[in-house]
């Protein structure tokens, strides 16, 4: 469960980051941003970013998750590169999906790891 939460974090990430740039937040999100908010999502994917790596630590210790978060978002990137020219409404929703059901898989993998 920790890789899927991985891999939807790292999309999320991507798409924070994607959504806080200026030239992208009209067709991600259909208007610009007031700085300060910028900067909340910017530091949002940020953290998507790092959950995604805890996620790979989690999963397969330092050694093998550093290498397994690098593909990771690697495909995430290549991912939301792929869809986001044809829908980027879609992309942009699919980022706040994939935060939401990642933080569910990685709060139920620790509760199921708990004895």
């Amino acid at each position: 469960m920790t890789h899927l939460a991985m891999l939807l974090f790292a999309y999320a990430g991507f798409v924070g980051i994607c959504a806080s740039m200026a030239k992208h937040q009209p067709e991600l999100l259909g208007a610009k941003l007031e700085p300060v908010r910028q900067r909340q999502v910017r530091w949002g994917g940020a953290a998507a970013l790092a959950a995604a790596y805890a996620c790979a630590v989690l999963a397969d210790g330092w050694k093998f998750g550093s290498v397994e978060w690098v593909g990771a978002i690697s495909l995430a990137a290549l991912t939301l590169t792929l869809v986001a020219p044809y829908r980027p409404r879609q992309a942009a929703q699919a980022g706040a999906g994939a935060a939401f059901v990642g933080a569910m898989l990685l709060a139920s993998a620790l509760l199921l790891s708990v004895k």
